[in-house]
C-alpha cells in the first residue's frame, strides 16, 4: 500500500488481548503492521460519515 501522504506519524500503544496481539505480528510482518490498522481506522472512519449521511437524508425525506 502506497502511502497517500508525507503526514507526520505518531506512535501510539493499542491495548490488545494476547492473543490478537499474537495474531497480528504473525499475519503482519514489521511495518505492515501500521499500515494495516491505519486502513481499518480510515475505513471504519469513511463508513461513519457515509452512515451519517444516509441518517440525514432519512430525516429530510420524512
Amino acid at each position: 500500500m502506497p502511502k497517500v501522504s508525507k503526514e507526520p506519524v505518531e506512535r501510539v500503544t493499542l491495548k490488545l488481548p494476547k492473543s490478537v496481539a499474537t495474531y497480528l505480528r504473525k499475519a503482519f510482518p514489521h511495518g505492515r503492521r501500521s499500515e494495516f490498522i491505519a486502513k481499518c481506522i480510515l475505513e471504519y472512519k469513511h463508513n461513519q460519515e457515509v452512515s451519517e449521511i444516509e441518517q440525514a437524508l432519512k430525516k429530510l425525506r420524512t
